[in-house]
């Protein structure tokens, strides 16, 4: 219900307007009245209004000084201009402060009540506007990881997103053109049995789905004929969220099946699940980071390409798979520390083991060029800083340790690093520490205990709070994911 606020300093006039209508089949819950700008704007203060009917010449302030007053304070409100007078200049006002309309007096009664409908109508849209803003913003948060799970479950009372379901699924879909229709038509396939959630963005479109029983092979058999019906279009689906929390990462992994079916020339509906049972085994993932940490990763990795392909079949799908999850693979080792996307190439043909290794060792020169050119871009005395961190990680760091080497200001270093990073120092640190704790979990049975010390962490509560926070896992779990894949 909205409600409805009648300005003028002729009590007949207010008396009238109020009994003109019928408020209540308009949908206005209450109908208020003021005899003055100021009387009207206390109001207005303690009492929101969706429609204020306001006369223009009153002593005091004047309908249009107030109107210009409440632009800026209350810019949603939607107004109709009432005056005795029919000039050209009130007119022309009327219009550039965007005024439903302008009535002269006395008010003709049909032309009140088609401007109130109009105006209804306008307030209806922007609320529909405003309500489809904020479920936006809502979805876009819930699928970054960018909103706490109790502000999720209290914007979920107006959202209308169900946010307490056992299992999520987010699908991804790209594509040069049809990715709103192929969006729609998966709601359609989806909507008889599960719900559905759409983000839309420009060259990609995102869909939430979920429910208690879901799983992505029943997600295949609904979809695959979408995707049959959109065959330029790859419909990725992501991991298995178990519960809201984790719906970021299912995001994630879509768009990780989205680079594979780039780097593979794919098309159609491809799952997580289907190319995850596939991927880099933790010895594998192992030795291609000794690889790419060697001070010769082309010919590191070329060897490691030979290993990995052994003397089984080398036909064309298997060697396009393993230079997709190899380039996967050497992303997620370089993402923290290459700021900007970096979209390695899609392997050419011959589809050959030597061809295979020329393939990667073009991938690993554009990566290592991609991370010199970042440190380039770094002033030298962060670059000192970074260096620093790289050769204490495993002790303490701090800043003022830093400082009192180079004899630095500590508060200017901070900022400094803060505007060429992107990140706090400490920030900065413990994604370091992190990724170099995934190594070691995929490459070790070690305790986690005995893990956090040789990052520099000593506090295994600590350690593990700084693990969930960026990789929305504990280190358990982490590692049993690994063990899941191999």
């Amino acid at each position: 219900m909205n409600d409805v606020l009648l300005v003028d300093d002729e009590s007949a006039v207010l008396e009238g307007l109020t009994n003109a209508l019928d408020w209540a089949e308009f949908g206005f819950k209450h109908v208020l009245s003021a005899q003055s700008a100021q009387e009207a704007m206390l109001l207005m203060r303690d009492h929101p209004v969706d429609l204020l009917l306001l006369d223009i010449l009153m002593p005091g302030m004047n309908g249009l000084e107030m109107l210009k007053t409440i632009r800026s304070r209350y810019p949603r409100i939607h107004c109709v201009l009432i005056s005795a007078h029919s000039k050209f200049e009130y007119a022309q006002e009327a219009i550039r402060l965007n005024v439903e309309n302008y009535l002269l007096k006395p008010v003709d009664l049909n032309e009140l009540r088609e401007t109130v409908y109009r105006a209804v109508e306008n307030i209806n849209q922007d609320a529909e506007s405003f309500h489809n803003l904020f479920e936006r913003n809502v979805l876009e948060r819930w699928l970054y990881g960018r909103i706490t799970t109790d502000e999720l479950v209290e914007h979920s009372r107006f959202t209308g997103y169900n946010v307490l379901m056992r299992r999520y699924f987010s699908l991804c879909v790209r594509g040069k053109s049809s990715v709103d229709a192929c969006l729609r038509a998966l709601v359609s396939a989806l909507q008889v049995q599960y719900p559905a959630y759409l983000l839309s963005e420009e060259g990609e479109g995102f869909l939430l789905t979920g429910g208690r029983d879901i799983t992505w092979d029943i997600l295949s058999q609904l979809l695959s004929p979408v995707a049959s019906a959109f065959p330029g279009l790859v419909i990725s689906c992501g991991s298995c969220a178990n519960g809201s929390g984790e719906v970021n990462k299912s995001l994630t992994d879509a768009r990780i099946v989205q680079e594979y079916a780039r780097l593979t020339n794919r098309k159609g509906f491809l799952a997580y699940d289907e190319i995850s049972e596939n991927m880099l085994s933790i010895q594998q993932l192992s030795s291609l980071n000794d690889a790419l940490s060697a001070q010769a990763p082309e010919r590191k990795v070329s060897e490691w390409v030979r290993i990995s392909l052994g003397h089984g079949e080398n036909s064309e799908s298997t060697i396009r798979h393993l230079y997709a999850i190899t380039c996967l693979a050497m992303l997620e080792s370089a993402k923290e520390t290459i700021s900007q996307d970096v979209k390695l190439p899609v392997m050419a043909p011959p589809y050959t083991p030597d061809h295979l290794q020329q393939a990667l060792k073009e991938a690993v020169s554009l990566l290592s060029s991609a991370q010199e050119r970042e440190r380039q871009d770094y002033s030298p005395v962060v670059n000192r800083m970074i260096h620093y961190i790289n050769e204490n990680l495993t002790g303490a760091l701090s800043i003022k340790q830093f400082c009192a080497q180079s004899k630095t200001n500590a508060a200017y270093i901070g900022r400094l690093f803060k505007e060429e990073t992107g990140m706090y120092f400490s920030d900065y640190v413990s994604i370091l520490r992190i990724r170099k704790a995934k190594l070691l979990l995929s490459s070790s049975n070690q305790a986690i205990g005995d893990i956090a010390r040789q990052v520099g962490i000593y506090d295994v509560s600590y350690f593990t709070q700084c693990f969930k926070k960026q990789e929305r896992m504990s280190p358990t779990q982490y590692r049993q994911s690994l063990q899941n894949t191999k």
